[in-house]
């Protein structure tokens, strides 16, 4: 659990959110991070944080929303994901590996911060918004990490995303509580939800929140995961625009409707986060654009006449994506979540909701509908965390399948790569996502993305080649 803790509060010490007139000093910035280790870059974005405020404050005059031409660089790069453009850069994967670079963690929050606030979002909601991707990036899903920076722009450009927009309370009771998005940036809805599921948590034993008229969050194991810091067990639930088809069925009528569930004891952590496709949409996005891979495996996509289809590119401009095996049973869970957040909070749900796609002005809001559950263990069983470490030990002790390798458990993974980054000492980035941010810093006039100079491990970029 430490190292998640850590990483929240790293991020939550350096938030660019706070107003000039409250700004702490340098040295009691660098003192309140406490026990998180940075490294000497970290230390040096720290003490540049209220210089990065000035020029967050400064960059919406620069360039104002809507420029035809960010708008034209931002589509075409959304073209190429969606499989409607060949995609550039990377032919085979020695030109990949020379490609790829790798940036601090902090960096990249300050940078994705900047880009968000340079499109009239505020401060607070613009450095929340980055941190939901950086996390995913941090965690191992790059599918949903900065990779995903074009698509947001461009809803928060062409309005389909209100970026100033603030959630409120509908309907509330001691554990239950049912919240308006107002079409508020999906991370925003999602920080305000889990904050009152743990508020209710702490009073009561347990906290339900559910959101309506939301937008998109990302990575959803990243709002399970607040819920560590405070020894709880956290649940986050999302329904989804339609890219699933039905067991014997064409048409997309579910969105991948992820699941996470996190909790942890003294020394274990549980992770666990899945979504129903059998493989994602943004996962496809990610391998097509870089060009590492041409072909997804049977049995996961269809074209847009309804037949099987191995090609990464039809499958990209069908989204037509089957559900997990046995397939009546991964849509049987895609239909749980869709019940949960969209029947039962009001919001759209199946195919009311806005199918993805290249994005255009006339875009409706998504009104998606999500759930967050904050429980205090230690209210049903005192002894959770040393059961739960028995758990985690039992699991363990199963017969690994290779020699000198441990059984793994939910979460390991993770695990596995926030170590992988601390070690080589920074994020992956894949050469499609660096010529994109090299663009927004460039049109927003921002201070470029800094790069570090080592390369990445051959383990992360192994990983990187290996998706989808």
């Amino acid at each position: 659990m430490g190292i998640m803790v850590n990483f929240l509060n790293a991020l939550r010490k350096v938030r660019l959110k706070l107003s000039m007139e409250n700004f702490v000093s340098t040295n009691q910035a660098v003192k309140s991070l406490g026990s998180v280790k940075f490294s000497d870059k970290d230390n040096e974005l720290i003490n540049k944080s209220k210089e990065d405020i000035d020029d967050i404050e400064a960059i919406p005059q620069r360039t104002p929303p809507g420029s035809e031409m960010l708008w034209q660089n931002i589509k075409r790069v959304l073209l190429m994901c969606g499989g409607q453009r060949k995609p550039g850069g990377v032919e085979d994967e020695k030109r990949m590996k020379d490609s790829c670079r790798l940036v601090d963690v902090l960096e990249a929050q300050r940078f994705v911060s900047q880009v968000f606030a340079a499109m009239q979002v505020p401060k607070q909601a613009a450095s929340e918004m980055a941190d939901a991707l950086i996390a995913a990036d941090y965690m191992g899903q790059r599918s949903m990490g900065i990779h995903r920076l074009p698509a947001i722009a461009a809803d928060l450009l062409n309005c389909t995303v209100v970026g100033d927009a603030t959630p409120g309370i509908v309907s509330e009771k001691k554990a239950i509580a049912l919240v308006d998005g107002h079409n508020a940036p999906g991370p925003v809805v999602a920080n305000f939800c889990m904050d009152l599921a743990l508020q209710k948590a702490r009073e009561v034993g347990i906290g339900w929140v559910s959101a309506r008229s939301s937008n998109c969050i990302g990575f959803a194991s990243w709002y399970a995961c607040q819920a560590l810091e405070q020894r709880m067990i956290g649940l986050c639930m999302t329904n989804g625009a339609p890219t699933l088809v039905p067991a014997g069925g064409i048409e997309p009528i579910l969105g991948e409707n992820p699941i996470a569930c996190a909790a942890s004891g003294v020394h274990e952590q549980f992770l666990a986060d899945f979504g129903m496709a059998a493989c994602s949409v943004e996962e496809l996005e990610l391998s097509y654009c870089n060009g590492w891979s041409k072909e997804v495996p049977k049995l996961v996509a269809l074209d847009r006449n309804g037949r099987e289809t191995t090609s990464t590119e039809e499958a990209l401009r069908a989204q037509r994506i089957r559900a997990f095996q046995p397939e009546h049973k991964g849509f049987g869970m895609a239909a749980m979540v869709d019940i949960l957040c969209g029947v039962m909070t009001g919001a759209r749900y199946a195919n009311q909701i806005q199918r993805r796609g290249v994005y255009s002005t006339e875009n409706a809001p998504a009104d998606l509908g999500q759930v967050y559950v904050a429980i205090d263990p230690m209210r049903f069983c005192p002894s959770f965390e040393d059961r739960l470490g028995d758990f985690h030990r039992l699991l363990r002790q199963a017969m690994p399948n290779k020699v000198g390798k441990s059984a793994m458990v939910p979460g390991d993974k993770e695990m596995e790569h926030m170590q992988m980054v601390d070690e080589q000492g920074g994020l992956t980035m894949s050469p499609c996502t660096l010529c994109v941010l090299e663009e927004l810093a460039t049109k927003f006039g921002i201070v470029p993305l800094k790069m570090k100079g080592n390369k990445p491990s051959r383990d992360s970029i192994s990983e990187e080649l290996n998706l989808a």
